[in-house]
């Protein structure tokens, strides 16, 4: 009966509460539609092996909950509320994580590129993948690091169709990955010779 007495206000939810709690989530859609407007292709972001950046779009998704999650209980004076929007920043922000991650990092680690070095490689394997959607092929090698020192790990490589075509015909020894480190520290793969 005691809370019949409350106020009314106290009770309401502040206007926009889950517009912001959605935040996490929501925000790194509309980045991502901005680098494909502004950018395009002209950033590389084909990351290797070994050094992504699911750590990296781990913080920013967890800072992106955290900010969205004051800014919606600032005014709230309810503490299951805040429990809740809390909770639900949590989940919101894990599900922007991979949109963080491959999305919008790529891109912005790809916007300047420290000098270049190349590393020798060996094929392991050559194959390709359908796209889930739309037409087409993927074209993926399978590469081995001749050295256990190399920037670069061995792993499954992106690689272009034409680049394919000459491996699988000619199989050669050994491929050189041409890759530089990117703004937030990940290796970008430039080239393959």
């Amino acid at each position: 009966m005691q809370n019949a007495s409350r106020p009314l206000s106290d009770k309401a939810l502040p206007p926009g509460l889950f517009l912001k709690l959605l935040l996490p989530f929501v925000l790194p859609f509309p980045l991502v539609l901005l680098l494909i407007f502004t950018v395009g292709e002209a950033w590389p972001r084909s990351i290797a092996p070994g050094s992504g950046l699911k750590l990296t779009g781990f913080v920013v998704s967890a800072l992106t909950a955290a900010c969205a999650w004051y800014s919606a209980v600032q005014s709230v004076t309810d503490d299951r509320t805040r429990t809740f929007a809390m909770l639900f920043c949590a989940i919101t922000g894990l599900m922007g994580w991979p949109m963080w991650t491959v999305g919008v990092l790529p891109s912005i680690n790809g916007a300047r590129l420290e000098p270049s070095s190349t590393t020798a490689m060996r094929i392991e394997r050559l194959y390709i993948t359908r796209p889930s959607k739309g037409r087409g092929f993927h074209h993926w090698a399978v590469l081995e690091t001749r050295n256990a020192d190399a920037l670069i790990e061995s792993g499954r490589y992106f690689i272009p169709q034409s680049r394919y075509e000459e491996w699988r015909m000619h199989r050669p020894e050994t491929v050189k990955v041409v890759h530089a480190r990117g703004a937030l520290g990940a290796e970008v793969v430039t080239a393959f010779r």
